[in-house]
């Protein structure tokens, strides 16, 4: 079709669409030094069509940089975002859960509402962890290098009916620059610490730094002494109740408490990787001394997905009481799944918890942003 290129399938949580927009129907250019970007970004959308045009599907990986490619020649020729928060229009529409157990509560969890969110705004995307620091006001992180900020809405009985107040600024570098290059950007896990300071962590260039409110660049925190692969880091990162440390969690697995110089293990990483049609860890949330976890599992064979919450909890093993993850609820197609990244845990008004879960759209229009809430019974 004229004026898109061929669908790039992504690692990430199966982005199977039939199209994408090319580069030049992707928003404003740069007032100064545009021609420059306009040039990088038309010559690697050119190389990434003839590469689509004349490569084989030899898998994942070749896929993975396809698409890479392209959302690079999009981010370099468009205007960099200024150094504030903007307002972004947004808009939602509720979801259902498509299944009886969690609508009814008959397990662990019961569904409380869902939103999809779209924008006109064609940077909100890709959004890959979630935290909230009221049980109303929520910040976000994509893998993008943005920061989102807004609210959710519920309705008379508690449940989420929708999104508002949404805002976007960069992350920036020590330099204050916003962060453009794939490898610097590719933001993760939040942690929203008691003092108010963020912590983000990236993989790629694996690291967690230290942000403000607005993005800033405040320094950076150890992180385990591990050797994470490129696209396989901390997915997950959440406060501790101790104010100098926070947890850690590798999307290959392993637990990890961090202090200021150095981080310790609590659950060991797998000795073995899992593969793409095991649970992986995505993200990490606590509230009071309770840990939550939210896996995927990406099956190919049927293009779906698997997601579970789950609570790190004492277990009773053969060697004696041990960590592990103990399921709260674990569902699949029919049920709404997507590539869900995010993890967040707030108080209720009568003292429960609620957990939010948001996915990764991958830039994909295949793929969908979904928030959805799960009260624990």
């Amino acid at each position: 079709m004229a004026g898109l290129v061929p669908a790039i399938h992504h690692r990430d949580g199966a982005i199977m669409s039939t199209n994408f927009p090319q580069a030049e129907a992707m928003g404003p250019r740069n007032k100064s030094g545009g021609d420059g970007r306009r040039r990088l970004g038309a010559l690697l959308l050119s190389l990434l069509l003839a590469a689509c045009a004349t490569t084989p599907e030899v898998g994942w990986q070749a896929r993975h940089a396809a698409a890479e490619a392209l959302r690079e020649a999009v981010r370099f020729a468009e205007e960099p975002l200024p150094d504030a928060w903007s307002d972004v229009s947004v808009t939602t529409a509720q979801v259902p859960i498509n299944d009886a157990d969690l609508e009814a509560g008959t397990g662990r969890l019961i569904y409380a509402g869902g939103v999809q969110i779209t924008s006109d705004f064609n940077r909100l995307h890709g959004l890959s962890d979630i935290k909230f620091d009221s049980a109303e006001s929520f910040y976000s992180i994509s893998d993008e290098g943005l920061l989102v900020r807004g609210r959710v809405q519920l309705d008379a009985g508690g449940r989420l009916i929708g999104v508002q107040g949404v805002q976007v600024r960069p992350l920036t570098d020590p330099d204050g620059r916003p962060l453009i290059p794939k490898y610097l950007a590719d933001a993760e896990g939040l942690a929203l610490l008691p003092d108010g300071e963020l912590l983000v962590s990236f993989e790629r260039l694996h690291r967690v730094w230290r942000y403000d409110h607005d993005g800033r660049w405040r320094g950076e925190r150890a992180i385990p002494d591990f050797a994470f692969t490129e696209n396989e880091g901390m997915e997950g990162i959440s406060p501790s109740t101790h104010a100098d440390r926070f947890w850690a969690s590798g999307e290959n697995g392993g637990v990890w408490s961090c202090l200021i110089r150095q981080c310790v293990v609590l659950v060991p990483p797998p000795a073995a990787a899992p593969s793409d049609d095991d649970l992986r860890m995505t993200s990490l949330a606590t509230l009071g001394d309770g840990i939550y976890g939210l896996r995927r599992a990406y099956h190919a064979d049927r293009n779906t997905n698997t997601i579970e919450i789950t609570e790190l909890a004492l277990i009773d093993g053969e060697a004696g009481p041990d960590l592990s993850w103990r399921p709260l609820a674990r569902f699949t197609a029919p049920a709404t799944v997507d590539n869900f990244e995010g993890l967040a845990a707030v108080r209720r008004p009568d003292g429960g918890v609620r957990l939010y879960i948001l996915s990764d759209d991958n830039f994909n229009p295949g793929q969908r942003t979904l928030l959805l809430a799960f009260d624990v019974r």
